[in-house]
C-alpha cells in the first residue's frame, strides 16, 4: 500500500468514527442495550428506545442526575422539577395558540362543552384489561396559575383573540377568577388544566399573580405505578404487560415529558402537596401586593 493510500484510507476511518460518535452516543447506545436485552426494561421510567429521541428528555435527566448527586435538597429539587414542568407546559399552550391563530378549532375527544381531553379519565391494557384510572378526592384549592405548571384549553380562535385584546391590566381589565373558571389539578402530576373559562385563563396565563380560585384535586398515583411515557412512541404503557394503553392518543409529547419528570419525584418520595402549593401561592401573592410599580 502506498503512503497516500495509507493516509487516504486513515482519513476514512477518523471520518467513519466521528460519524458514528455523531450517531450512537455513549448514554443512547447505552439504552439501546437495555431496552432490548434487559428484562427489567418495561419498568424503566424513561428510556431512550432509539437514537432519535428528542431533546427535551435533558430535563428529566438533568433531575434525574442532581437526585443521584444528592448534592441539593429536596427543595431545590422541587423548585428546579417545577420550572422545568412549568417550561414544557407553556410550549403546549404556544404550539396550541398557534394553530388557533391559524384559524383552526382544538380536535375534540370528547363533547364536553368545547373542550378536549388532556388528561384521560383512565387508562386500560388491551393485554391484561387492567383499568388505571384518576380518583377525585372532592376537594379544591386556590391554584396560582402563573405558579403552576398549567394548560388552558383554548379552541376557538375568535374567542382567543376576543380575549386576548379585552382582558389584561394593560387596558386595565385584568383577569378576575369567576365561578366560570374551572380547573383540575392533577397530584403528584403537579399540572392544572382549565377546562372551563378558558380563553380568559388563556390570558391570564401570560399576566401575573393570576388565580383559579376553586381547582378541583384528581390524583393518580395508580398511574407512576404501573404506567410510563416512552419517547420514541409518543405514548404510555402499562409497565407489567409494556402494552400501550388505551386511549393512545396523546395531546402533545410534552405531557409524557411532565409525566416522567413528576413520576422520577415519586419514585424518590419527593412530591409537592396542597398545602405546600398553597403557601407558595400565597406568597407570591404577597410579593406582588408589597411591589412598588
Amino acid at each position: 500500500m502506498s503512503i497516500k493510500s495509507l493516509k487516504h484510507s486513515i482519513s476514512s476511518l477518523r471520518l467513519a468514527k466521528k460519524a458514528t460518535s455523531a450517531i450512537f452516543k455513549d448514554s443512547i447506545f447505552s439504552s439501546l442495550v437495555t431496552e432490548y436485552l434487559d428484562s427489567e426494561t418495561p419498568s424503566n421510567p424513561f428510556m431512550h428506545s432509539n437514537i432519535n429521541h428528542s431533546s427535551k428528555s435533558i430535563y428529566y435527566d438533568t433531575i434525574k442526575k442532581l437526585i443521584e448527586d444528592k448534592k441539593s435538597t429536596e427543595l431545590e429539587i422541587k423548585a428546579i422539577a417545577l420550572k422545568f414542568q412549568k417550561i414544557l407546559s407553556l410550549e403546549i399552550q404556544q404550539d396550541t395558540i398557534q394553530r388557533m391563530l391559524n384559524g383552526q378549532y382544538a380536535d375534540h375527544m370528547t363533547n364536553t362543552g368545547g373542550t378536549y381531553d388532556i388528561i384521560p379519565i383512565s387508562f386500560e391494557c388491551p393485554r391484561c384489561k387492567k383499568e388505571f384510572p384518576t380518583f377525585n378526592l372532592e376537594q379544591t384549592f386556590k391554584a396560582n396559575i402563573n405558579l403552576l405548571p398549567t394548560l388552558s384549553t383554548v379552541w376557538h380562535p375568535h374567542r382567543l383573540t376576543k380575549n386576548l385584546k379585552t382582558i389584561g391590566t394593560l387596558i386595565n381589565n385584568p383577569f378576575e377568577p369567576n365561578n366560570n373558571n374551572k380547573a383540575d389539578y392533577y397530584t403528584p402530576l403537579n399540572l392544572l388544566v382549565v377546562y372551563n373559562g378558558n380563553h380568559s385563563a388563556n390570558v391570564a396565563l401570560y399576566e401575573n399573580n393570576s388565580f383559579i380560585t376553586n381547582a378541583y384535586v384528581y390524583r393518580m398515583n395508580n398511574w407512576f405505578d404501573n404506567i410510563f411515557f416512552n419517547p420514541s412512541t409518543n405514548a404510555f404503557y402499562h409497565i407489567k404487560c409494556n402494552q400501550k394503553v388505551t386511549p393512545e392518543k396523546i395531546f402533545h409529547e410534552n405531557i409524557g415529558y411532565i409525566y416522567e419528570i413528576a413520576r422520577l419525584l415519586y419514585q424518590n418520595d419527593i412530591s409537592f402537596t396542597i398545602t405546600e402549593i398553597e403557601k407558595a401561592s400565597n406568597l407570591v401573592q404577597k410579593d406582588v401586593q408589597e411591589s412598588d410599580f
